[in-house]
């Protein structure tokens, strides 16, 4: 069967497939254009998801997210393959999809790569003077993929370690939370203001770019291993600033065109 490498993150298969084609190897590498880190996962349909970022995140819904979403997914469970599957377990997106591929794949063979606890070397021309852990797979470049040797960390999972993914699943389905956060290595469902008290310490008296307090907060998140997207961030500040927590000045639609601060009322 032809190997597909199936990736969890779009920047991280593009990387991927640059790897390979330094290693000489022509196999195909596809990538999840879906987010199941957030929004309803019961049905894990795309076009729920893509109407909850409408209607809560305030995000326009993008058109062709179904259509490519149910080809990913057609080729990454077909039983011509053999699925590699990739995934960083400290990363919500990708712990999700990888979750989600499991329960879809059903008893058809595939290997993993989990690059979770791979120490990757310095980069001289990057700040890591030490080897360092990725938050996410799609910060890993393809130099540094092909120096960590990680094709060669391909395994299977054991029949109990499938059960414990499958078990998973099914409970934060069931749960079908705002979204899905990693904790020790696992992932739990969280409230829609899961985000807000580490927006809310980035925000003073005085008026901030949002995209300066977005910024911010997303640093201070990933220090603390904390992975999180900047445009669901962006969505919360708006949602502070219409709840009366902030004051917002600016076209309220670009983070480099508004500025927030704290209410009167809430200094």
């Amino acid at each position: 069967m032809k190997h597909v490498h199936v990736v969890f993150n779009m920047s991280a298969a593009g990387s991927l497939r640059q790897a390979l084609a330094d290693l000489g190897l022509r196999e195909t590498v596809i990538g999840l254009p879906d987010d199941f880190s957030f929004g309803p996962i019961d049905p894990p349909a795309a076009y729920l998801r893509a109407r909850w970022m409408e209607d809560v995140l305030g995000f326009e819904r993008r058109p062709d997210l179904e259509q490519e979403a149910n080809l990913f997914w057609s080729r990454a469970t077909g039983r011509d393959i053999a699925p590699v599957a990739w995934v960083c377990r400290r990363n919500a997106m990708e712990f999700a999809g990888f979750l989600e591929f499991v329960s879809q794949v059903g008893d058809h063979p595939f290997r993993v790569v989990d690059i979770t606890e791979v120490e990757f070397a310095p980069r001289p021309d990057r700040s890591e003077s030490i080897p360092w852990r990725t938050l996410s797979f799609g910060h890993v470049l393809p130099d540094s993929m092909v120096k960590a040797r990680l094709l060669e960390r391909q395994t299977t999972l054991t029949g109990h370690e499938l059960q414990a993914c499958r078990d998973l699943w099914k409970r934060l389905r069931a749960e079908n939370g705002p979204f899905r956060v990693v904790s020790d290595l696992s992932l739990q469902s969280a409230p829609i203001t899961y985000f807000d008290k580490a927006i809310a310490t980035h925000v003073t008296d005085d008026w901030r770019k949002c995209s300066y307090v977005v910024a911010n907060c997303l640093s201070s998140l990933w220090d603390d291993g904390t992975y999180c997207g900047d445009l669901v961030l962006w969505s919360r500040v708006r949602a502070l600033a219409d709840e009366g927590v902030f004051e917002m000045e600016g076209d309220g639609v670009r983070m480099r065109n508004s500025s927030v601060r704290l209410a009167s009322r809430a200094v």
